[in-house]
C-alpha cells in the first residue's frame, strides 16, 4: 500500500509541476482577491482545523472565477486581501496563486511525500514485511 500511494503522491507531484511550470510560460497574471476561507475539521498535523483560501478573479474577457487554493494556510491571505493569480486562458478553473513560496511548497510537498512513501514501500517489499 505504501509504495501505491508514493507513486500516486509522485504522479500528483510531477502533474503539479507540470501545470506549474505551464501557467509560469503560458499564464495570464491577474489580481485576485481572498474571499474567504473554506474550513475543514479535523485535517492538521494535529488533528485541528486546516484554513484554505478562496480566491475570485476576472479574467481577460470579464467572466468571474472563483478556486480554492492547492495549500492551506491563512496567514498571510487575510479575506477581502489581494493576491497575484495566474491561470491559462483556455482553463481557468485551473488558477493558482502566483507565489514563488507557494508554487515551490505545492510541488515540493507532493514530490517529497511521494518519495517518502515510496521508499518506505520498498523497503518493505524488499524486507518481507
Amino acid at each position: 500500500m505504501s509504495l501505491l500511494a508514493g507513486l500516486a503522491l509522485l504522479g500528483f507531484g510531477t502533474r503539479e509541476a507540470v501545470v506549474q511550470h505551464r501557467l509560469q510560460r503560458e499564464g495570464i497574471r491577474v489580481r485576485g482577491l481572498v474571499v474567504r476561507h473554506h474550513y475543514v475539521e479535523g485535517s492538521g498535523v494535529d488533528g485541528g482545523p486546516v484554513y484554505f483560501a478562496v480566491v475570485e478573479f476576472v479574467d481577460a474577457q470579464g467572466s468571474r472565477h472563483t478556486f480554492q487554493a492547492g495549500s492551506s494556510g491563512v496567514k498571510g491571505f487575510p479575506v477581502g486581501g489581494g493576491v497575484p493569480v495566474r491561470y491559462l486562458p483556455e482553463a481557468p478553473n485551473r488558477a493558482r496563486i502566483d507565489l514563488r513560496r507557494r508554487r515551490i511548497g505545492e510541488v515540493a510537498a507532493r514530490l517529497a511525500g511521494g518519495s517518502l512513501f515510496t521508499a518506505v514501500g520498498i523497503w518493505l517489499l524488499a524486507t518481507g514485511r
